[in-house]
């Protein structure tokens, strides 16, 4: 019996090897998607699992006062004040937030990093890397031991041993204490770990560094917050309301007193209150959901196609179910045999689909920049449930539709007549065209967004500007000097310019910006640069003017501030002659005098909103001349590679011989910005186009199928002398009617999510009305394009075939 069953099976796919074939492929397709993105978010899920710790250790963020924003970073007050009066804070850890450079010597040998990290002696207790060489307690020892991972450690020393060895940083020597192997996916790399001086200042003012809680398990998180809360009052706004004589009441009306927020590990990497992880990226859980979401789509959309095809292939297969059922074989026996074709069918694709898989991961991995490997057992294994019950679903409407035929109409040929299914395979149909409008709309929405941020005005001019990074080096600023007193001499090079942060990149610090007078005050972007970078980077003066050279009042108290600030302090109307104090100098001086107001231009990328910003000259700020991060030379389009070659020269022998030369154009460095977004619609773009491909050729097998049956009708119509037009028009008026009615229920559905996805976007376009407009045209098309030409093809039928025995 089962032998006779496969051969039937066989028979019947070779004979309807379209429809096969469509099912077969829309399913794998789907599959496919849905593996690739269940992997990625494995991936993703895993980052920081490996830490035994990953339950008990919490970042401290705090939630900026009447506002949204959510800060990183925190002070070393909190740091050294939490374990010592909250009971549940067994231990803190204080880390750099982000990574620096540096080049470790030792002999002759010098070997470059731009993964060091600065923390404390008790690191391994929080991140318990795998020590291969040495130990953590030595490295806690004393604070000029270092840390170093497996793989630099290989670099410095070659085949000696690490531990136990010299080596210089700069001007200090260090030993090694420790080797160890840095585990797949954790939110810090680190190639070298520093140690902070036992000297630091505590300053409850200043949120320079990470801090991190070891919380005794079973705590009361919305009560240790409020601790927190509560020391932070005690700390840093009590002494502060007492010294001008108000209340903490009325100190946190009028400036708001910032709240703690707790990010655990375990999940920190994509569930995140400040938007960010750690040095070594943070998780788009947004995107997963995205791609989750439209993988599901993909899926179900494969799911209609093969059950359209399946009941309208049913027909075809209804005398064989009326012979079945008289030679005795029960309607039980039936509903099996016709699952378990379905069921192979499912698992036919589920092997191509992990095929497809292994072949497209490493261009996948080449997109996301991720190590993600198909040997995932959770994934493959709800990959194998997934196309099992998908399968069965579909087997089951499938085998109790075929069923259910009479055996007495089927064998008479009735059942070819019948209308039973037409509405169920109408609704199904119309689900395909919904899901694929809905692609189509999307795509075109990405896109023109995508395309506004790459186009939009930035305030500023980046073309043709090249930033060369500057690293761990002395008397950064008479250096830079040096280079622009030098090189502004190349007629290659238009100008050279220098600030604080280099736009693109965000600005590196922030600090107080206070109007005594009005009584305002918040955290300010903070800026200081040379007096030629206004006109450098063609940043609008909207009032007031530039710094100026001639006027030596400039170098000691002026400043500059952007709209926004303007606007927060109140002053847009009238800056001019405003005094400033800086959370820097706070209240030790007058203050700083507005000279000049600029316009808001995006410096800190193009997906967050433009804050308060102040610039200040590198000669006001003494203490600020070793922050410059990077030099910007504007160069001629012509002769570059020289251009470059002559700067490069110039820096290795009077900047920087120690540090690898290296440099950026800022057009490219901006775009960077938009990569996630780029990587969104190309996403979008392969789905939609995966999804498209789909509904294809299902309606191709469909109108296929559904035309098939109606010859007989369209001869008889052309006896009578129908045209070809009115023939074609009658077996694509369904066809049409089904994608207007889509059409209609798609235009709001989807202007609802991408309304939703629009406004993650802080600048973003209007909703276009273009795209609803042109999705029910090309469903038209394709409608006119599949069908049109099975229904032309339908009209050139042999008249004698289909009438001779009528």
């Amino acid at each position: 019996m089962i032998q006779t069953w496969f051969k039937i099976f066989f028979r019947n796919q070779q004979k309807n090897w379209l429809n096969s074939l469509v099912n077969i492929s829309g399913l794998t397709l789907g599959l496919a998607g849905l593996l690739i993105v269940l992997l990625y978010l494995n991936e993703e899920q895993s980052y920081n699992q490996w830490n035994p710790n990953k339950d008990d250790v919490y970042r401290v963020n705090l939630k900026k006062a009447k506002s949204d924003e959510v800060w990183f970073t925190v002070n070393a007050g909190m740091y050294i004040t939490f374990p010592k009066e909250i009971p549940e804070v067994t231990e803190t850890l204080m880390v750099k937030p982000f990574y620096r450079s540096r080049v470790v010597q030792y002999n002759d040998v010098f070997e470059f990093t731009d993964k060091v990290i600065s923390t404390d002696p008790q690191f391994f207790n929080f991140f318990p890397f795998e020590i291969i060489d040495g130990s953590s307690q030595k490295f806690a020892e004393t604070r000029t031991n270092i840390a170093l991972s497996d793989s630099y450690a290989k670099r410095i020393f070659k085949n000696e041993k690490a531990v136990g060895n010299t080596v210089k940083i700069g001007n200090k020597n260090f030993i090694v204490a420790c080797v160890y192997v840095i585990p797949k996916n954790s939110h810090q790399e680190p190639d070298l770990l520093l140690q902070f001086s036992e000297d630091f200042e505590v300053n409850w003012g200043n949120h320079n560094n990470e801090v991190f809680c070891r919380i005794t398990k079973g705590s009361d998180l919305g009560a240790l917050k409020q601790k927190m809360n509560q020391i932070i009052i005690d700390k840093a706004y009590k002494p502060n309301a007492k010294k001008h004589g108000i209340s903490i009441e009325e100190i946190d009306k009028r400036y708001g007193i910032p709240t703690v927020l707790l990010d655990k590990l375990d999940t920190m990497y994509l569930h995140n209150t400040a938007k960010r992880a750690g040095p070594s990226g943070t998780g788009n859980y947004q995107l997963l959901m995205v791609l989750l979401g439209l993988s599901i789509l993909l899926i179900v959309i494969s799911c209609v196609n093969f059950i359209n095809l399946s009941v309208a292939y049913a027909i075809q297969r209804a005398k064989e179910v009326g012979v079945k059922k008289t030679l005795g074989l029960s309607k039980k026996q039936l509903i099996i045999q016709y699952i378990l074709e379905i069921v192979c069918q499912g698992l036919v694709s589920f092997i191509l689909a992990l095929i497809i898989v292994e072949l497209v991961l490493p261009f996948f991995n080449d997109f996301v920049d991720k190590e993600i490997s198909m040997l995932h057992s959770n994934s493959l294994f709800t990959l194998f449930i997934v196309a099992v019950v998908i399968s069965f679903l579909i087997g089951s409407i499938f085998a109790i539709y075929l069923s259910n035929f009479k055996a007495i109409e089927v064998l008479k040929g009735s059942v070819s007549k019948s209308k039973k299914g037409n509405l169920s395979r109408n609704i199904m149909l119309g689900l395909q065209f919904l899901i694929s409008g809905f692609f189509i709309i999307s795509m075109l929405i990405v896109g023109s967004q995508i395309n506004y941020m790459m186009q939009k005005d930035l305030g500023f001019d980046k073309e043709q500007v090249l930033s060369v990074k500057v690293y761990n080096i002395k008397n950064e600023y008479k250096k830079y000097q040096l280079t622009k007193d030098v090189l502004s001499k190349n007629k290659n090079i238009i100008d050279i310019t220098s600030s604080m942060f280099v736009p693109g990149e965000g600005f590196v610090n922030g600090t107080g910006l206070k109007h005594k007078i009005n009584d305002i005050s918040f955290n300010s972007a903070s800026n200081v640069v040379d007096y030629n970078y206004l006109d450098f980077s063609k940043i609008e003066v909207l009032k007031g003017r530039n710094f100026s050279k001639s006027i030596a009042s400039d170098s000691i108290n002026k400043i500059i501030i952007n709209e926004t600030a303007a606007k927060k302090l109140g002053i847009y109307n009238k800056p001019i002659g405003e005094k400033l104090n800086l959370g820097w100098l706070e209240d030790d001086k007058p203050g700083f005098e507005v000279i000049g107001m600029i316009q808001d231009y995006h410096f800190d990328g193009f997906d967050a909103e433009i804050s308060p910003m102040f610039m200040v000259l590198w000669t006001s700020v003494d203490f600020t001349r070793n922050w410059i991060p990077a030099f910007q030379f504007k160069i001629k389009p012509e002769n570059i590679d020289k251009t470059i070659t002559k700067i490069e020269i110039f820096w290795k022998q009077n900047v920087d011989a120690k540090y690898p030369f290296s440099y950026e154009f800022l057009d490219k460095k901006f775009a960077k910005t938009y990569d996630k977004y780029k990587k969104q619609q190309a996403m979008f773009l392969i789905l939609s186009v995966l999804v498209i491909l789909i509904a294809l050729l299902g309606l191709f097998a469909l109108a296929t199928l559904t035309i098939q049956q109606r010859l007989k009708e369209v001869a008889i119509r052309k006896t009578l002398g129908a045209s070809v037009k009115e023939i074609m028009f009658q077996l694509l008026r369904n066809f049409l009617k089904i994608v207007i009615i889509s059409s209609i229920i798609l235009i709001p559905i989807a202007y609802y999510f991408m309304q939703n996805w629009l406004e993650n976007f802080v600048y973003r376009i209007e909703m276009p009305i273009l795209p609803y407009i042109i999705t029910p045209l090309i469903l038209v098309i394709l409608v006119f394009a599949v069908v049109g030409f099975k229904a032309y093809k339908a009209t050139k039928v042999d008249l004698i075939k289909y009438l001779k025995f009528e």
